[in-house]
């Protein structure tokens, strides 16, 4: 009888002994930060072939904010290195060809039919005045092919007063004040003609800004601002005269 019992406490003791688990390698440190870094790289050069890509099209405005999204997601990378060593002069070619796209947006540019002939004009309005105050005032440069060459203002009703043959004063840049002939079309729109203008688009073509004193009627006088620097000469076409 306990012969036959032996087999069943056997079988049970070693049901109770420890049972010897085989536990996986714990992951290597250094292997899972290079396996990091690599996936870091890639997402990097990913990034850096648009950055490139802009570069190469020479559209610093486009390139610059991929350029410090690298710097700013990879900054331990190689492509970021690459990056850093242009990054300042990209910044500084981007907020210029930004300015330079804005004042030629200033502009608008007219070749049409007028008056029995063909007119051309490049027209520009003037700066906001501080706090909103004005009415807009377009500086209109024209070629007619009756009239030839002029360079008026055009505000709105009444228009403004200058005396026969009166001096306007202007001011372009940071240059010192100087004044052109001007007068009032005897038709009587809401404008004034600068007399000179030949001077006065030749000097503006070379200036950023120019800033213009006009008395309007029944107000007090206004200087008038206009961000000339994007006028396009190509644009503002030559016409024959009849």
């Amino acid at each position: 009888m306990f012969r036959s019992l032996f087999p069943r406490f056997a079988l049970a003791a070693l049901l109770l002994l420890p049972v010897a688990c085989t536990q996986p390698d714990a992951p290597d440190p250094a292997a899972l930060e290079a396996n990091a870094k690599a996936q870091r790289e890639a997402k990097a050069e990913q990034a850096y072939a648009l950055y490139e890509q802009m570069l190469q099209a020479d559209n610093a405005e486009l390139a610059l904010p991929l350029g410090d999204e690298i710097l700013a997601m990879y900054p331990d990378t190689a492509a970021a290195s690459r990056v850093r060593e242009g990054i300042e002069a990209l910044r500084t070619k981007a907020t210029t060809e930004g300015e330079s796209r804005r004042l030629g947006r200033l502009w608008t540019y007219q070749t049409s039919p007028m008056a029995g002939g063909t007119q051309s004009t490049a027209s520009i309005n003037n700066r906001a005045d501080s706090g909103g105050a004005g009415s807009t005032v377009r500086l209109v440069f024209r070629r007619h092919t009756e009239w030839g060459q002029s360079v008026f203002l055009y505000g709105e009703e009444p228009g403004f007063t200058c005396a026969k043959n009166c001096r306007i004063t202007m001011r372009f840049d940071d240059k010192p004040a100087t004044t052109m002939e001007g007068s009032i079309p005897p038709t009587g729109e809401p404008a004034i003609f600068i007399e000179e203008d030949r001077k006065f688009i030749a000097q503006a073509s070379a200036a950023t800004k120019v800033a213009i004193d006009v008395n309007p009627k029944g107000q007090p006088p206004r200087t008038l601002m206009f961000e000339v620097g994007g006028f396009d000469a190509a644009k503002f076409l030559p016409l024959d005269k009849k």
